[in-house]
């Protein structure tokens, strides 16, 4: 072997094109924001009001599943199955047939589970398209879409911009049209199209929905729950249902982002199945956390006790968000399903950067508003890392516990250097809302009460 073809060991190596895609990492994690949070321990740590987490029944659950937490042999073990366990299968079907009235039973052979709807995410665009290709998706979007699908995968999401109020009209169908065929003439292989519901980061429903829907002023019941696990794509859609693929996780609904919980559910595909299980040990579930999330779908009280209290809680804390927002004349998009806000900031926008330096660029605007926010210990998601194509909206997430939830508005009084609510304007109109039973414990939601949430 020539010498000058021997690499240099003394040097650093060159990484993979897979892993150069990996070196740009998605900004929340080049930031502080997960290992300095705030906490009673940490009074000057961040608030983030800009992830989409649950945090309002970790109580509920904390104390559910420090009674039900029970291993069993196989547990420690590879378990029943790489690509879940009997278990749960078993309780994911009573999921899906009870709550989602799955049009077909959803059996063992129709599910692949993994750690997250992220692994599960990477693995089935691994398997639906190659590099280069293209799956469209609606702006804006889930900021995760655009890294997940191309680190490690090289496939594009394709934005594709819909008229607002129109996201689910036959408008929105010509737009997906309109870029299907731009792709085309210019090479592009579209392999899928992503659907989020409930719409993240708007929070709104399509006609196919999710679980934690809830009350809001304008509807004083929740929007129904609709799955497109009830609907026969091909009669609706004329769509074989080979095409449909659900991905459906624990880390929303359920408040357990931490858990890693994420299921695929493909009822007419067995050959994607079979791809989709040949690697799927590369994000098994860990026993534990299939164990907690089993033992609440298969209770047939508490899990309607917890569907409801989380519906309750939603709505409450919504009430407060945009209380909030209303008070401070402060625009928003309303919402009815998930964790947040679309909220309009575009007249905070400073001119300047905190150096002095004139910004003209809408872009550069947005962020030095949120890292002003930042410079106020708090995290609030800017519209364009959603691919939003207007600088200044920002989505705010209402769903931490009530406590922190105060503290980070107050922070975000502070950046925007406005006057601070009263606790009686916070409270208006909040009142108690009895919502079952826990064991002996009953669950009280008390808006009036830190504009939170109390257990009696």
């Amino acid at each position: 072997m020539d010498a000058q073809s021997i690499p240099m060991l003394s040097s650093l190596p060159v990484l993979s094109s897979r892993g150069q895609r990996a070196l740009a990492r998605p900004p929340l994690l080049r930031c502080s924001l997960f290992e300095n949070q705030f906490a009673g321990c940490n009074p000057t740590g961040y608030i983030n009001l800009g992830v989409a987490e649950n945090s309002l029944c970790v109580d509920w659950l904390t104390e559910y599943f420090e009674k039900n937490f029970k291993l069993e042999y196989h547990d420690f073990t590879y378990g029943t199955s790489l690509s879940g366990s009997v278990r749960l299968f078993a309780a994911l079907r009573h999921l899906f047939d009870t709550h989602f009235k799955a049009r077909t039973p959803v059996l063992r052979e129709h599910v692949v589970a993994g750690s997250g709807c992220g692994s599960v995410i990477d693995l089935l665009v691994s398997v639906l398209a190659d590099e280069g290709d293209g799956i469209l998706v609606s702006t804006p979007h889930y900021n995760g879409f655009t890294f997940g699908f191309s680190c490690r995968n090289g496939v594009e999401a394709v934005g594709v911009r819909l008229e607002e109020g129109k996201e689910a009209s036959v408008e929105a169908l010509e737009a997906y049209e309109h870029a299907l065929r731009e792709c085309d003439a210019k090479g592009q292989k579209i392999r899928a199209v992503m659907l989020c519901n409930p719409h993240n980061p708007l929070g709104e429903l399509c006609p196919i929905c999710a679980l934690s829907t809830f009350e809001t002023a304008d509807t004083s019941v929740a929007r129904p729950f609709t799955s497109i696990l009830s609907i026969d794509p091909l009669v609706e859609a004329g769509c074989s249902p080979s095409r449909i693929h659900v991905i459906y996780g624990c880390s929303k609904d359920f408040s357990a982002n931490g858990l890693r919980l994420g299921v695929l559910v493909t009822q007419a595909n067995p050959q994607l199945h079979t791809a989709m299980e040949s690697s799927c040990l590369l994000m098994k579930i860990s026993s534990a956390s299939d164990v907690l999330w089993s033992s609440l779908l298969l209770d047939p009280g508490a899990l309607p006790t917890y569907l409801e209290l989380n519906r309750a809680r939603l709505a409450g804390a919504y009430r407060i968000a945009t209380g909030f927002l209303d008070l401070h004349g402060i625009a928003y998009r309303p919402s009815n399903a998930g964790h947040f806000i679309w909220i309009d900031l575009r007249r905070f926008l400073p001119a300047r950067s905190e150096a002095g330096e004139v910004l003209e660029d809408g872009v550069a605007r947005e962020e030095e508003l949120a890292n002003r926010f930042l410079r106020h210990g708090v995290n609030v998601a800017r519209g364009t890392a959603y691919s939003h194509p207007v600088p200044g909206f920002f989505r705010l997430t209402f769903t931490l516990r009530p406590d922190y939830f105060k503290v980070g508005l107050e922070r975000f009084e502070q950046a925007l250097a406005l006057a601070p609510l009263t606790k009686s304007e916070l409270a208006e109109g909040a009142e108690d809302q009895e919502v079952g039973t826990v064991g002996k414990g009953l669950m009280k939601v008390d808006l009036a009460t830190k504009a939170g949430v109390r257990c009696v």
